[in-house]
């Protein structure tokens, strides 16, 4: 399948590495307000207009769960630097000082027999070039080994108490298996994860911003509906007193015309209450202080947004970030086998050191050593074979995911579509009973003022009108709610952002 990968230097998606954009929406003090980062806490509250594309964009700028991202991203990206510098030798400087209680002694009863042997076999060399028989050789090397023999074995005292040591060693790989090109690949491919898990979470982010933006919005309408349903009782209540003092309506009909005034207001405070949290919500997502008040600018209001589930299905393929992930994966494991394979092949390094000190010891080392020097395992208990097969298990882990993953999106992709679908029809079907409540209280108010209907009659119209409001509002948001969704399944949230943000243009 044709898919598109993380590179190597997969870096965070452009959308994610630009500033935080202030649009004609969003006002001086916003900007302050983020730059800060909230050091106008002491300052008195600043309120600013909001549209979702500005909300989004301070989202990405300042949400705390994307900054944490960011930060992985960041350390991946020094990682994947880190590991070039195995290509590069190491350079080692190992300084010190030693002090010994007393002087160093040779044990000479250790090697007393072997030195004694070395004199007689000098003794005999000797004989030998002085052209004597071999058994005169044997004889001299008998009677020197016997005397020496009779003597005691005198310890060689080293008069030093005193060891300064500074060394600088140099080594360069030179033949490692693979394992060092296969850990700079490991390291990018972490990189290209990272980066894909950043915009998995900003896909994320972006569609809780969608929803709790409009939250906010579909709140501010649905308090609106309330106020207005508090001032039809309001004036009922008002039209119910008129009612009683000439005589068309009895006096228990003013009371349930002041309960449903009070029914109107407690209904209008908790929304009031709900709206309040929603815009703390928002600010959450955007990362704004609590000094900054927030005021959407957006309405709720229908548009056909147009649906091609093969075209969703595709792009789902190309910009879903699980797929990113999953590729980024697919390549680890196979870097991983090539670490485990390496550990068949031999070690070569060539190294160099050089001794300051080297004349202060007993035995005097030259100060410069060069070398190479090649390490090959042959047998470690079959750990090596076991971790190589165990690999390949985990490729096949991978490959299942991969597909597990396109089943799945696919899936979420078609319930996503499917809910759209539902949402617009049930939206839609929402507007005739709309109009018909309106109808029906328009009705029921002339049929209340010709004396012709009872209380309850324009109160049960009314608040049959305001259900119907308030659900065709839920129902709108349910709509923008499933857009946001479909998108996100397909891995594009900032496509929901340009396709809600359009109405408004």
């Amino acid at each position: 399948m044709n898919r598109s990968k993380s590179g190597s230097r997969a870096g965070v998606p452009a959308f994610m590495r630009k500033s935080f954009f202030v649009s004609g929406f969003v006002s001086l003090a916003l900007w302050i307000a983020v730059v800060t980062g909230g050091r106008v806490a002491a300052q008195s509250p600043v309120t600013v207009r909001l549209s979702l594309q500005a909300a989004v964009d301070s989202a990405m700028a300042n949400n705390t769960l994307i900054l944490r991202y960011r930060q992985a991203v960041a350390e991946k990206e020094q990682m994947r630097r880190a590991s070039k510098g195995n290509y590069f030798p190491s350079v080692d400087v190992m300084g010190g000082y030693t002090y010994l209680s007393k002087n160093p002694e040779v044990n000479m009863s250790k090697m007393k027999e072997s030195v004694d042997q070395m004199f007689g076999y000098y003794g005999a060399h000797i004989a030998n070039e002085l052209g004597l028989s071999d058994e005169t050789q044997e004889q001299i090397y008998q009677r020197i080994v016997s005397r020496l023999g009779q003597l005691p074995a005198y310890n060689i005292v080293i008069d030093q108490q005193q060891y300064p040591n500074l060394n600088v060693v140099a080594t360069q790989p030179l033949f490692m298996g693979g394992k060092i090109i296969a850990g700079k690949r490991f390291a990018e491919a972490e990189l290209g994860y990272s980066t894909a898990e950043l915009q998995k979470i900003s896909n994320e982010v972006t569609r809780e911003t969608i929803e709790r933006y409009y939250g906010v919005v579909l709140l501010q309408q649905v308090v609106q509906v309330r106020r207005n349903v508090v001032e039809g009782m309001q004036r009922h209540e008002r039209d119910a007193q008129r009612a009683i003092e000439i005589g068309v309506i009895p006096s228990h009909e003013l009371l349930r015309a002041k309960v449903a005034v009070a029914n109107a207001e407690r209904d209008m405070i908790d929304d009031q209450n709900k709206l309040e949290l929603a815009r703390l919500g928002l600010k959450a997502s955007m990362g704004l202080p609590d000094t900054v008040e927030v005021v959407v600018t957006d309405t709720l209001a229908f548009r056909m947004v147009p649906l091609d589930v093969p075209g969703l299905r595709h792009e789902a393929v190309q910009q879903q970030p699980i797929f990113h992930m999953i590729d980024q994966q697919k390549l680890m494991v196979e870097q991983k086998h090539a670490l485990v394979r390496s550990e068949f092949m031999p070690q070569i390094a060539a190294w160099g050191q050089y001794n300051a000190f080297g004349n202060n010891y007993p035995v005097t080392l030259p100060p410069f050593v060069v070398g190479i020097q090649a390490h090959f395992n042959i047998f470690h208990g079959m750990e090596k074979y076991n971790k190589l097969k165990a690999t390949r298990y985990l490729a096949d882990q991978v490959a299942l995911a991969d597909k597990y993953a396109h089943e799945q999106i696919n899936l979420l992709v078609d319930k996503s579509w499917r809910e759209v679908v539902n949402k617009r029809e049930r939206y839609l079907k929402m507007e005739p009973t709309v109009e018909l409540a309106q109808k029906n209280l328009e009705i029921n108010e002339k049929r209340f003022r010709e004396g012709l209907a009872k209380s309850t009659d324009v109160i049960d119209a009314r608040l049959l009108y305001e259900g119907a409001e308030v659900e065709r509002l839920k129902s709108l948001y349910d709509y923008y709610l499933a857009i946001a969704s479909l998108y996100l399944a397909t891995g594009n949230a900032q496509k929901a952002v340009a396709m809600l943000g359009m109405k408004n243009k």
